[in-house]
C-alpha cells in the first residue's frame, strides 16, 4: 500500500519539484534556528557568570568586554523571529502540497470510478462509495499533514540532539538510550489503532447508507408513519459509530500518557548524571542548564511526532480503501484486441443469450434478429428481465452466456466508446445534472450550438415550457430535475437523445411514472424520436406500442413470443391475457390472483 501511494504522489510532484524542494528548506531552516536558539541561550548564561567562551572572546575582542551579553541577547531574538518565519512559510508549502495531493487523488478516484462498469454502481454500498470520494480523499490531508509534520520535527530533534552531544557527548548518550523506550507505547498502540480504523470506517458508510436510505424513502417513511424506526435505527447506527471514535480518542490517550510518562525518565536521567558531572568539574552548570532545556525542547517535536504517527495508523483504513479503489478493475471493458464500430448495425443478434446474478438466472435462451430501423418493444410481468436484456444489449452488463452481436460482431470484441456512440438512452427515472437546462441538453453531444439545443428542445416539445423558466435555458436545476415536473425533466431527457442523434434508441419505462397529461406529451416527443432509428422499447402499458414493428414478451426470463402485435394475440397466451387485461382495465383482486395463479406475477425483480 505505501508503495502504491508513493507512487502516486510521485507522479503528481513530477512536475512540482520546486514545491518539495522549498519544503525541505524551510524544514532545514526551522531545525537550524532551533539549535541556534539553545547555542545563544548558552552563551547569554555563560556571559552572565563571566564564563570564557569562543564566541564571547570574539565578541569581546571586537567590541569590548560584556558585548557578548548583548550579542548572545540580540541574536537569541533575531532567531526567534526568523525561525518563525521558517515555520509560516513551511506551513504555507505543506497546505499547497496537500492541496496537490488532495485534488490529485480526488481526480483519480472521480476519474477511476466514471471508468467502472454499471455493476459495480449497482451492486456496491452508496455510502461507501461516497466515503471513498470525500471523506477517505480529505483525510489525505491528514495523512499528508502528519507525514510533513514528522519530516519536519523530526529535522528539529535530529539538530537538537546534535547541540545536545556537542555540549556533553556522554549525556546525549544517555539521552539516546532512553528515546526508544519512550516510543515503545507509541508502536504498541499504532498496530491497535490500524485494526480500530477499519471498524470505524465501516460503521461510518454505514451510517451513510442510512442518511441515503432516509433521503430516497422520505415519502414512504412519512405515508406509513415510519419516522420512529428510522430514528431509532439512525441512531443505533450513529452511536456504534461513535463508541468506535471513542475507542480511537481512548487508544490514542494511552499512547501518550505512556509516552509522557516515560519522557519524564529522559529528564530524570539528565539531571542526575548531568548534576554529578557539574559536581565533578567535567560540565559547567550553564551547559547543563541549556542541555536540560535542549532535552526538554527536544521532547514537544517528539510529541508532535508520536501524535502525528498515531495519526496515520488512525487514517490507514482510508489509505487502503483508496488504494483498493484505485486497483479496481472494471468489469466491463475493452479486449485488448476490441476492434473499431465504424457505422451502426445493420442487424442485431441475439444468440442463445442468458444472465445470471450469483446462481439465478435472469435470462436464458434469448435468440432474436433485428433489423436496423424497426422499433422493438419489450413486454412482460415485472421481473421478466426486460430491463436486463437492455443492458446486454449496448453492454452496460456482459452475458453469462451466449452473446450480443452487431453485424455478426460480438460486442464484446468492439470498442466500448463505440457501442455507446451509437447509443441513446431515455430511463424510467428522469436523470438531470445540477446544471443550467441548456447544458443538460448539450451534454449529449457537448459540441452542439445553442441553435441546435434549441432544436432539439422544440423536437422534444420542451422549447415553450423552457421559454418560462426564471432563466429560460440558463434556468439552473437541481440534481435528478429538482425544481420541474417529472414531465418536463423526462422531455428534457428526450431532447437530450434527440441532440445525440444516435442511431440506437433505448426507451425504459420512459413514461410509466407520468400522469396522463404529462405521459401524452412525453409519448408525442418519443414518438417523433422513434422516427429513422433502431429503437428497444420497454413498456408496462401496451397501449404506448402502437408504433412496435415486432414485440418480445418475456416470462421468467426466457423469450415466450417475438413477433407483430397480431401474431402475438393469436399465438402467445401470455401476451393475450396482458392486453385483454389492459384492454378491460380489469384490475380487480381476484383477476390479479387469476393471473399469479398462470405464472404472470411470480418473477424476481430484474
Amino acid at each position: 500500500m505505501v508503495k502504491s501511494i508513493s507512487q502516486m504522489i510521485g507522479v503528481l510532484f513530477a512536475k512540482r519539484k520546486f514545491l518539495l524542494a522549498r519544503f525541505v528548506a524551510t524544514s532545514l531552516g526551522r531545525a537550524l534556528t532551533s539549535m541556534a536558539v539553545i547555542f545563544f541561550i548558552r552563551e547569554f548564561l555563560a556571559s552572565a557568570v563571566k564564563e570564557q567562551t569562543n564566541f564571547g572572546e570574539i565578541v569581546g575582542a571586537s567590541f569590548g568586554p560584556g558585548a557578548s551579553l548583548w550579542f548572545a541577547a540580540g541574536l537569541l531574538l533575531v532567531t526567534y523571529f526568523v525561525g518563525a518565519l521558517f515555520y509560516y512559510d513551511n506551513h504555507v508549502v505543506v497546505q499547497r502540497i496537500i492541496k496537490v495531493i488532495e485534488l490529485g487523488f480526488m481526480e483519480r478516484v472521480i476519474e477511476h470510478l466514471l471508468k467502472l462498469s454499471v455493476p459495480y454502481a449497482d451492486h456496491q454500498s452508496h455510502g461507501e462509495i461516497i466515503q471513498t470520494v470525500r471523506t477517505d480523499v480529505s483525510q489525505m490531508r491528514m495523512v499528508v499533514q502528519a507525514v510533513s509534520r514528522i519530516f519536519l520535527e523530526g529535522v528539529v530533534v535530529v539538530g537538537l540532539m546534535a547541540v545536545a552531544i556537542s555540549m556533553s557527548p556522554s549525556l546525549a548518550m544517555w539521552v539516546l538510550i532512553v528515546l526508544p523506550v519512550v516510543s515503545l507505547p507509541v508502536f504498541l498502540v499504532a498496530q491497535r489503532l490500524r485494526a480500530r480504523s477499519y471498524v470505524v470506517r465501516t460503521t461510518g458508510y454505514v451510517l451513510f447508507d442510512m442518511i441515503l436510505e432516509i433521503l430516497k424513502g422520505m415519502r414512504v417513511i412519512k405515508t406509513y408513519h415510519g419516522e420512529e424506526i428510522q430514528t431509532k435505527m439512525g441512531l443505533e447506527k450513529g452511536r456504534a459509530y461513535f463508541d468506535e471514535l471513542i475507542a480511537v480518542a481512548r487508544l490514542q490517550a494511552l499512547g501518550r500518557m505512556g509516552m509522557e510518562t516515560l519522557a519524564g525518565l529522559s529528564v530524570v536521567i539528565v539531571v542526575l548524571v548531568g548534576g554529578f558531572q557539574v559536581i565533578n568539574g567535567t560540565l559547567d552548570w550553564p551547559s547543563l542548564l541549556a542541555f536540560v532545556m535542549a532535552i526538554r525542547v527536544m521532547h514537544t517535536p517528539l510529541n508532535l511526532m508520536h501524535q502525528q504517527y498515531l495519526q496515520i495508523y488512525e487514517y490507514h483504513a482510508s489509505l487502503g480503501r483508496i488504494v483498493e479503489f484505485l486497483e479496481t478493475r472494471p468489469e466491463i471493458e475493452d479486449h485488448p484486441d476490441a476492434q473499431p464500430l465504424t457505422s451502426p448495425p445493420d442487424e442485431i443478434v441475439c444468440q442463445d443469450l442468458g444472465f445470471s446474478y450469483g446462481h439465478k438466472d435472469v435470462l436464458s435462451g434469448i435468440s432474436l434478429t433485428i433489423r436496423s430501423g424497426e422499433t422493438i418493444g419489450i413486454v412482460g410481468p415485472s421481473g421478466a428481465g426486460k430491463t436486463t436484456l437492455l443492458n446486454l444489449l449496448i453492454r452496460l452488463y456482459d452475458p453469462s452466456a451466449g452473446s450480443v452481436q452487431f453485424d455478426g460482431q460480438d460486442l464484446r470484441n468492439l470498442r466500448l466508446n463505440d457501442i455507446y456512440q451509437q447509443v441513446a438512452i431515455v430511463a424510467q427515472e428522469p436523470f438531470l445534472f445540477s446544471t443550467t437546462v441548456r447544458e443538460n441538453i448539450r451534454c449529449g453531444r457537448p459540441s452542439a450550438t445553442d441553435a441546435e439545443v434549441e432544436d432539439a428542445a422544440r423536437a422534444a416539445f420542451i422549447h415553450e415550457d423552457i421559454l418560462h423558466f426564471p432563466d429560460g435555458y440558463q434556468t439552473q436545476i437541481g440534481v435528478g430535475g429538482r425544481g420541474l415536473s417529472r414531465g418536463q425533466a423526462q422531455r428534457i431527457n428526450v431532447a437530450r437523445a434527440f441532440i445525440k442523434n444516435a442511431p440506437i434508441l433505448l426507451l425504459d419505462e420512459a413514461t410509466s411514472s407520468l400522469d396522463s397529461v404529462a405521459e401524452a406529451h412525453v409519448q408525442e416527443a418519443i414518438e417523433h424520436l422513434l422516427e429513422a432509428r433502431t429503437s428497444f422499447v420497454v413498456a408496462h402499458r401496451l397501449s404506448t406500442l402502437g408504433n412496435a414493428d415486432r414485440l418480445i414478451v418475456l416470462n421468467q426470463g426466457k423469450c415466450v413470443g417475438f413477433g407483430p402485435h397480431e401474431d402475438l394475440i393469436r399465438d402467445c397466451e401470455l401476451y393475450r391475457r396482458l392486453w385483454q387485461s389492459q384492454q378491460l382495465g380489469d384490475s380487480s383482486p381476484r383477476k390479479q390472483l387469476e393471473q399469479k395463479a398462470q405464472g404472470v406475477d411470480q418473477q424476481p425483480t430484474s
